[in-house]
């Protein structure tokens, strides 16, 4: 019986534990996904090794528009310096209205990706998104160290 009992309480301890590394909460292993954009795709997998400045935004929300061009500049800069890598996700209604806006608001294409359907489904049930813009920063090792940033705090932490 004690073997039993010992057993138990070792398998509910390991399952209580596992379940909480992946999560979209700051300490935690960011939420694991892929997504493609015509013949580039990007996998937050892949850029371990990198800070990743991980945002979320749609252009119908005019903050979220601002916060995103900020942002872009910011990683922009860091970028240059091989300090950060910024993987931007757009939840617009169309991806003819995200081309355009990501060309109106001078953001860097390569770095904008757009979700609809059952991607954009997942990711807002894994990083609990609610609508306008959300950051997140994750480090080398796909953990995340900061939900939404300023920018002021990045500077800091990147002493910049």
């Amino acid at each position: 019986m004690f073997i039993i009992v010992v057993f138990a309480v070792f398998l509910i301890s390991v399952s209580a534990h596992t379940s909480k590394v992946i999560d979209s909460s700051e300490g935690f292993i960011a939420p694991f996904f892929s997504i493609e954009r015509n013949d580039t795709s990007v996998s937050l997998d892949k850029l371990k090794g990198k800070y990743v400045l991980l945002t979320f935004w749609a252009s119908n929300d005019a903050n979220s528009r601002i916060k995103c061009q900020e942002y872009t500049s910011f990683a922009r800069d860091l970028n240059s310096k091989n300090q950060i890598c910024q993987l931007s996700i757009n939840f617009d209604r169309s991806e003819g209205l995200f081309n355009e806006i990501v060309k109106l608001d001078n953001l860097d294409a390569e770095t904008q990706f757009y979700a609809h359907g059952d991607k954009a489904l997942q990711l807002i049930k894994e990083y609990q998104l609610e609508k306008g813009y959300h950051t997140f920063l994750i480090d080398q090792q796909g953990k995340i160290v900061k939900k939404n940033p300023s920018i002021t705090l990045l500077k800091k932490f990147f002493n910049n």
